[in-house]
């Protein structure tokens, strides 16, 4: 990374200041120059920074009075020279290419100056300058210099697909999601077995989307994209916060995104299974299971398994489950907490794939569906 600093002389203590602050670009990893630091062999000035102008990946124009003027032709024509000759060419190279230049010429303010001492043919206030008077425009300027941006879009989920209300394949209004019993339940693999090395310190629902059936099994390269892309679904639908730090990877199996402690995560099989995980509202003691919001959380993770893009088959088999159960209690989350919690007599409740449901109704009914994953689980739980 190559920048060329363009500055009037307007003072010494200018000059001083454009130097502190080439130093310190370069003491920050940036290739930065200036005409201070040539050696001293006579030269033709104005040919040295015609090269530099041109090699550099960036210019960084210094805002100053001197600048301004000599810049933008208001000037006496027999002072200041040489920035006479860089700021022309300057605005030559930007008539001929503006998108490039544009990119490429940073207006940038060092402390003591002022907007209006950007010259105009930069356009001060209609085009990015850099302030460097402070923390945040320092970073500004690296960030731009080094191309790391300091949000980064995430990536584009599938489509949403709603179901038509009329005509063919339409849910009639009001119908309730329809359980077919499989005669043998479908092959889930949980959360202990997907990911061996990672193991959950806390009570964890995992829910699972099974595939009823054979089908065509992922590609290796799709597994490896999926690992990234579940990163941002999860972070987009808040399973993850934007603080966390994760684990993404992907093996000949499986493609996955968790936290590091293994606590939230989702993932997605090769043979088409969707699985997601997180934990229960922790309490002084042991942690509680709200009913309600329970099934609140699962509805939305029904749709976001749902929208990861991978093959969609017509149905598919619903199980879930929930680790650390010993020191769980059902009650509400505003209740206060409790000083005791009801040890139960497994520490691992499973409710296994035993019906399945066609996709179009776990889209239109999911809370309904959850809701039912719900009391599945809580009556295991308790009996």
């Amino acid at each position: 990374m190559t920048v060329f600093i363009s500055y009037a002389h307007d003072d010494e203590q200018h000059r001083a200041t454009v130097r502190e602050f080439a130093a310190s670009l370069r003491a920050q990893g940036i290739d930065a120059d200036i005409d201070s630091w040539a050696d001293t062999d006579r030269r033709d000035w104005q040919a040295w920074a015609t090269e530099h102008i041109l090699s550099a990946d960036f210019v960084l124009v210094v805002a100053s009075k001197v600048y301004r003027e000599m810049g933008d032709g208001l000037g006496p024509a027999d002072r200041h020279r040489g920035v006479q000759a860089e700021a022309a060419l300057l605005r030559d190279l930007l008539s001929e290419d503006r998108e490039k230049w544009t990119r490429k010429v940073l207006p940038v303010i060092l402390p003591g100056h002022r907007i209006d001492e950007i010259p105009l043919f930069l356009q001060p206030y209609n085009v990015d300058r850099y302030d460097v008077s402070s923390p945040g425009g320092v970073e500004y300027l690296l960030r731009t210099l080094t191309r790391q941006p300091e949000h980064v879009r995430p990536p584009l989920g599938p489509p949403v697909v709603l179901p038509p209300k009329s005509g063919p394949g339409a849910v009639p209004a009001g119908r309730s999601p329809q359980w077919r019993r499989l005669a043998r339940p479908a092959t889930v693999v949980w959360v202990a077995d997907l990911l061996g090395r990672y193991r959950p310190q806390r009570a964890t629902v995992e829910l699972h989307l099974a595939p009823v059936e054979d089908g065509d099994r992922l590609r290796i390269r799709r597994l490896q994209q999926l690992a990234d892309e579940l990163a941002g679904t999860g972070r987009a639908r808040d399973l993850f916060t934007h603080a966390q730090a994760l684990d993404t990877g992907f093996s000949d199996e499986l493609a996955w995104a968790c936290t590091r402690d293994g606590d939230a995560g989702l993932a997605v099989h090769r043979d088409g299974q969707r699985s997601c995980w997180f934990g229960l509202p922790a309490r002084s003691i042991g942690s509680v299971l709200d009913e309600n919001d329970l099934t609140g959380r699962l509805a939305d993770i029904l749709d976001l398994l749902l929208r990861v893009d991978v093959p969609l088959p017509r149905d598919l088999a619903p199980a879930i489950g929930l680790d650390h159960a010993m020191l769980v209690y059902l009650g509400r989350l505003d209740e206060p907490s409790r000083n005791s919690v009801t040890v139960h007599g497994h520490d691992r409740v499973r409710v296994d794939a035993e019906e399945a449901l066609a996709v179009a109704d776990l889209r239109s009914s999911a809370h309904d569906i959850a809701d039912e994953l719900v009391a599945r689980l809580v009556h295991r739980l308790r009996s």
